[in-house]
């Protein structure tokens, strides 16, 4: 544990590849622009970039709903023929007019049009790709159908039909021998079009080689350039995944994953009622266990390959869920406006609740955290020399700390969560040491929201509660001249000259916070098609080298260097 990115005192930049940019690509962040982010951290002092969840989504655009556990998103991949085999300039020319390129590069990304247009050509590219004469390359895919089989041979199989039902990845809704597996690999044996249809679902196969590729390299790009990467291990995958369609035995049917209520001024209101849906389906344990968690560990060494680092997504979901009796999505903003005894004669008296159980209770607290040390136990085993990072914040039971003090398992720390009795956030040298410290990701309110929002409150209300927080950023930044109206250049480089003074050997800044903009990547409990697309308004190069922004970083980095990280 910790060998590689907690070994000493670092800084980080947190970036969705999403939201990335660069002056040829298709509308999306891709792996070339994040070759880009590592080179913009090798020269701006940052010695780690963390991501998003890079795997396949279908419909639901938030990158913590995959479609797979382990296949990766063919819409982040540079479509170049240096990194494509077999795709040529003219397949691009044909399906990517330069005039619709520009125009998709223009604001946010816009999947309805960026994902079929980089799908079709991956596809073409594999047509092209399978009747050339690259032996040693066809050898190489060969090879990885083969030691991938287990996950790629039911995903390609489902991907196939996803496209046969034009898009529409529900498959419970699909015809009777398509909506599992072994059903499946029937109706394919004996279709009348076998043949064409195993040609595409072979495409799909190519498509996942060729991401496996791109992202192998660019974990080899940063080993070059000394920078460590950071994934994302999602907690839960899409109720309407290719894993609970090829395997329905390790999810539990019926129930819902996500959070009991949520309190902070930057949630949905069905999320301070009720709590977060996020229309996952649950995992039965007792069926991972008699298969020796091998689906389990196998998307943790999937992410080993590619990943120095892994940030573990709601870590206090593995020692207890929170489910729901309802799906999420428009079903759940339906309860919301229910009350107990509506909701409870509508679920034959069921209710949100915690399995094992709630922490109040010691029982079943003791359950939680045998479950817990369980699935961190496999997680290490699985990954390896891979480092974690904990998402759980603020108030944990005592069997949850001190697990993550014996194992030494950093975790993730808001300055602005962490106050003293008197309201005061703690002083920089009491910050847990094997701790990623940031004041904000995609779930949050960025820097100079958050800012405006406490500000406004406390000019409305000098004795409320925002007013407090507002005086306890403010010293924690050391600042003490007038709070400004809105978060300038001056109190952003204290604010972040102040998280790197912290003890906390990993300290990130998301992208938005390096730069002071107000753009959120996601408000918890949002859903929908116009969500999971904001993006940088420039490249990273281009901030760089521009004449307000680039002395901006260079501020940025001299507190790296002077913080010894």
């Amino acid at each position: 544990m910790n060998t590689s990115i907690f070994d000493r005192r670092r800084a980080g930049l947190l970036a969705p590849v999403y939201a990335l940019r660069h002056s040829e690509d298709f509308g999306i962040g891709d792996t070339i622009s994040v070759r880009q982010a590592i080179d913009f951290c090798k020269e701006t002092g940052f010695t780690v970039l963390q991501v998003l969840p890079v795997l396949e989504t279908i419909g639901d655009h938030s990158p913590y709903s995959p479609i797979s556990s382990r296949a990766l998103n063919p819409a982040l991949l540079s479509l170049t023929p240096e990194s494509v085999p077999g795709l040529s300039p003219e397949m691009i020319a044909q399906a990517a007019p330069p005039t619709w390129l520009a125009e998709l590069r223009t604001g946010n990304v816009r999947h309805d049009a960026v994902i079929p247009l980089k799908m079709q050509l991956l596809l073409d590219a594999h047509a092209a790709f399978v009747t050339g004469t690259e032996q040693d390359l066809l050898d190489e895919f060969t090879a990885f159908k083969a030691a991938e089989s287990k996950w790629l041979q039911p995903y390609t199989l489902y991907r196939l039909l996803v496209r046969e039902y034009e898009g529409n990845a529900q498959w419970p809704h699909w015809r009777p021998q398509h909506r599992g597996y072994p059903s499946a690999e029937e109706w394919i044996r004996s279709d009348a079009d076998t043949e064409a249809l195993s040609r595409t679902r072979d495409g799909y196969a190519y498509i996942q080689w060729v991401a496996w590729r791109q992202w192998r390299d660019v974990r080899s790009y940063a080993d070059e350039q000394g920078i460590r990467l950071i994934g994302d291990l999602t907690f839960g995958i899409s109720a309407a995944s290719s894993d609970r369609w090829a395997d329905p035995t390790l999810f539990d049917e019926g129930w819902s994953m996500g959070t009991r209520p949520l309190t902070h001024f930057d949630t949905s209101k069905e999320a301070e009622k009720l709590g977060q849906n996020w229309g996952f389906p649950p995992y039965r344990w007792e069926n991972h266990r008699s298969s020796s968690f091998e689906w389990f560990k196998g998307r943790l060494a999937s992410m080993a390959a590619i990943f120095h680092g892994c940030r573990i997504d709601h870590l206090r979901g593995y020692f207890r869920a929170y489910m729901f009796p309802w799906p999420g999505g428009a079903k759940h903003v339906e309860f919301s406006h229910m009350d107990e005894a509506e909701i409870v004669q509508h679920t034959n008296g069921l209710l949100p609740r915690f399995v094992p159980g709630p922490d109040e209770e010691a029982f079943s607290a003791s359950m939680n955290e045998i479950q817990g040390r369980e699935l961190l136990s496999k997680m290490f085993e699985a990954g390896g020399t891979m480092d974690y990072v904990a998402e759980i914040m603020g108030e944990m039971p005592d069997y949850m700390a001190n697990t993550l003090e014996e194992l030494q398992l950093p975790n993730l720390n808001f300055p602005q969560l962490l106050k003293d009795e008197n309201g005061s956030i703690i002083p920089p040298d009491r910050f847990r040491e094997f701790a990623l410290v940031t004041y904000a990701n995609h779930d949050n309110a960025p820097l100079a929201s958050l800012y405006l929002h406490l500000h406004e409150k406390a000019l409305a209300d000098a004795g409320g509660p925002e007013a407090r927080d507002l005086r306890a950023l403010l010293a924690f930044a050391g600042w003490t001249d007038e709070p400004p109206a809105e978060l300038g250049a001056p109190l952003l480089v204290a604010l972040q000259r102040a998280l790197f003074a912290t003890s906390a050997r990993l300290a990130v800044l998301m992208c938005t916070d390096l730069l002071g903009l107000p753009i959120r990547f996601n408000l918890p409990g949002s859903y929908g098609k116009d969500t999971w697309n904001e993006r940088l308004p420039k490249s990273l190069g281009e901030y760089l080298n521009d004449p307000d922004y680039g002395p901006l970083i260079s501020k940025t980095s001299e507190f790296i260097k002077d913080s010894g990280r």
